[in-house]
């Protein structure tokens, strides 16, 4: 009995090692289709590490509050979308220091002004929610997560 399991296992071994190394030959094939491989030529966020293992956290928290104001938009309860969008990723004063440490502590000023842009359309977003436009809402959910994109265009841990 014991074989028979450390036979399967082996198996298993074998055939993850097998799917791997088809995926990765796929990967390889992809890429090389889009040009080969790109250095990364994003600006490195320097900071200690303990901070970015925070700040990846709080991204990825923004994105399950964009995850909870689409639904919430899709749903059409846009009382709900104008308060998540306000109270979790609306501008405020702890946003506005926590950019300004980042901005500070990296030397990278635009850092600011990319925190900046995300959070205050947000705050545009919730107005318009607030306000019954669904519409104009979808349009700043649109130009915030391009906000987000542009960041990460331009910076990187």
């Amino acid at each position: 009995m014991k074989r028979a399991i450390i036979a399967l296992s082996a198996i298993g071994i074998f055939i993850a090692g097998t799917s791997f190394a088809v995926d990765h030959s796929q990967m390889h094939e992809m890429m090389m289709k889009k040009g080969g491989p790109k250095p990364d030529d994003r600006i490195e966020l320097k900071l200690p590490e303990t901070m970015k293992v925070m700040q990846k956290g709080m991204m990825r928290q923004h994105l399950n509050t964009v995850s909870d104001i689409t639904a919430a938009l899709a749903a059409n309860d846009l009382t709900k979308a104008a308060a998540i969008a306000k109270d979790n990723l609306g501008w405020n004063q702890a946003e506005e220091q926590r950019c300004n440490m980042v901005s500070e502590m990296t030397g990278e000023k635009d850092f600011l002004t990319y925190g900046m842009a995300v959070h205050k359309t947000a705050d545009e977003l919730s107005a318009s929610a607030a306000a019954g436009n669904r519409d104009k809402a979808l349009e700043q959910l649109s130009k915030l997560i391009k906000n987000c994109n542009a960041c990460h265009e331009k910076f990187r841990h």
